[in-house]
């Protein structure tokens, strides 16, 4: 009975060895930035493990950063609208936030309480175990699977004796489905966001955003930035940028379903 258990202890760590060093999870992700418009949005979504953390944003990113590793100095489009997310190993957590031309860092200490249940389901192809969670306004219901022995997840959530495969918040806004799991993959510094992030608290990145949806034009009305419009016929125009800005604080108040509900921008 005792080798018994020596042999499967040493089965344990050898399965949580052989995941536990580098590997790239895929997700598909479903969510709805505006709450009263019924179209989802689906985006392709990477989680980087590696050294005791990760990293989680888009694949598309991902792929532009690769093709500019490479050496191409050409033009490429990122994919900057969800933001990215690192995972330290002290459960601090660091959230990017692009905003025009700079990036903004926020690094927060990060405590989920989860509740896991006793109903199982096989999905995927892995066993997995049920566990929900409140958070910031949202309540979430998630699906881990211990044959992946990493206490990591999608976006921000980890901490479950086993990989996330699933979560789902309970207003449908938001939905994480595991796609793949690669043991190879481009590495590259977690952190190699150009430019350098700035190191802001949550109550002045919370200003900087109002500041843009007060003044969104502001660079472009200044003389440090040079904008020439012109009209169908390519002739110059004078910018309305009082009509303008009303469009643009019309389309910022319609992203009013964030993944952190109780962290939303409250717009005037």
């Amino acid at each position: 009975m005792r080798s018994k258990i020596v042999m499967l202890s040493l089965l344990f760590f050898a399965i949580q060895n052989l995941y536990s060093q580098t590997m790239r999870i895929d997700y598909d992700m479903v969510y709805k930035e505006d709450s009263l418009n019924a179209e989802p949005i689906s985006k392709k979504m990477v989680l980087l493990i590696h050294d005791g953390k990760s990293k989680f944003f888009s694949e598309k990113q991902y792929e532009v950063d690769s093709i500019r590793d490479s050496g191409f100095r050409g033009f490429v489009v990122g994919d900057t609208n969800f933001f990215h997310v690192i995972k330290e190993k002290q459960n601090l957590i660091s959230k990017y936030y692009f905003q025009l031309n700079d990036v903004y860092k926020l690094t927060e200490p990060i405590t989920l309480n989860w509740k896991i249940g006793k109903e199982t389901a096989q999905l995927y192809g892995y066993a997995c175990q049920k566990a929900t969670l409140n958070y910031k306004g949202r309540k979430w219901e998630a699906w881990f699977t211990q044959e992946i022995p990493v206490q990591e997840g999608p976006y921000i959530f980890k901490g479950l004796p086993g990989l996330i495969v699933h979560m789902k918040d309970s207003t449908g806004s938001y939905e994480f489905s595991f796609s793949a799991l690669k043991k190879d993959f481009y590495k590259r510094e977690f952190e190699n966001t150009n430019p350098k992030p700035l190191e802001v608290s949550a109550a002045n990145l919370k200003k900087i955003f109002l500041d843009y949806y007060n003044d969104p034009f502001r660079e472009m009305k200044s003389r440090d930035v040079k904008v020439k419009f012109k009209d169908e016929k390519g002739n110059a125009i004078e910018p309305d940028f009082r009509e303008m800005t009303k469009k643009m604080q019309s389309t910022l108040k319609k992203y009013n379903n964030p993944i952190e509900l109780s962290d939303a921008i409250k717009y005037p």
